[in-house]
């Protein structure tokens, strides 16, 4: 084995299979500016742990002589697509800052902005794990490892190098101000981007086409995912109408709360009490009266 080739050919295979992967850092870290919960460490670690799937399935690949083919990865192309539009949504109907605080746990955030970049580090995958699975079956076991080592660490400078990106002033006050329109946008023209680049489309098509006679691959893709965006952007819509109402009653229902608890409240609730204490003198003192009347109204038909 010559190291520095194996060195530069895992450089080179790295860069050629990863530059889009700039895109999709700088987009995390871009909502990281306005979601406290999407810390840098944290899409580092999602970057990892993707990255780790994306080794893994590329071992076994290798193993089995490449029994998962890469285009279908691409389909998963349409999840970013659906969070682009999911967070489309957020901003046509927001719901209460203070509910989403109180609904949210730190530890449990954490592990599913871990698991969203990862997830997205997987989808983004297709062509990585095209290229590592033949790459690995041409070289020795030795020069596998090296591959590895060297791809772990170049992953590490790639999130480097998108969070310096960002940690420039105007880049990040540019980022702060118009993140909530521009990441729904990137998700959404990340997700094309991965379908497109997988040829997921093209490849499937031909392959309904050669199982069926007239050629209805085109129909029944195009069917199927005007079907699942249709569902799935309705279903979004009503968790987040849902959400909204939810919000608005909770909402409701701290403001009278406030209010019971507020001075001016007790203050109300003190002039109820006395208001009810005199009119119970009031009734006691009537009583009283009636009864002495009625007393002497006997006295006088006795004489």
């Amino acid at each position: 084995m010559q190291f520095g080739q194996a060195l530069g050919t895992a450089c080179s295979t790295f860069v050629v299979t990863n530059i889009d992967d700039l895109f999709v850092l700088v987009t995390f870290f871009t909502e990281s500016s306005v979601n406290k919960n999407l810390t840098p460490l944290l899409i580092t670690v999602g970057q990892y742990v993707g990255f780790t799937v994306i080794i893994t399935i590329s071992m076994i690949g290798f193993a089995v002589a490449q029994a998962i083919p890469s285009e279908p990865i691409g389909f998963l192309g349409l999840l970013p697509i659906l969070l682009g539009v999911w967070k489309v949504l957020e901003l046509l109907f927001p719901s209460d800052p203070e509910d989403e605080e109180e609904e949210q746990n730190i530890k449990a955030a954490g592990l599913k902005c871990v698991m969203k970049v990862a997830g997205i580090t997987i989808m983004n995958g297709g062509d990585n794990i095209g290229t590592y699975v033949p790459l690995f079956s041409q070289v020795e076991r030795v020069e596998i490892a090296v591959y590895i080592v060297t791809y772990y660490i170049l992953l590490g400078v790639w999130c480097l190098l998108a969070f310096l990106i960002l940690k420039q002033r105007h880049i990040l006050a540019i980022a702060q101000k118009y993140a909530g329109l521009v990441v729904p946008l990137l998700y959404i023209g990340l997700g094309i981007f991965i379908i497109i680049k997988s040829h997921c489309y093209p490849w499937s098509i031909q392959e309904i086409d050669d199982e069926f006679l007239g050629d209805p691959g085109r129909a029944i893709l195009g069917s199927m995912t005007a079907l699942l965006l249709a569902s799935g952007i309705a279903t979004m819509v009503w968790i987040r109408l849902r959400k909204r109402s939810i919000s608005r009653r909770a909402a409701a229902d701290r403001d009278l709360e406030v209010r019971s608890k507020s001075p001016i409240g007790e203050a109300d609730a003190s002039k109820s009490a006395v208001g009810e204490g005199d009119a119970g003198v009031a009734g006691s003192a009537g009583q009283n009266t009636g009864d002495k009347d009625l007393i002497s109204i006997v006295e006088t038909k006795k004489n």
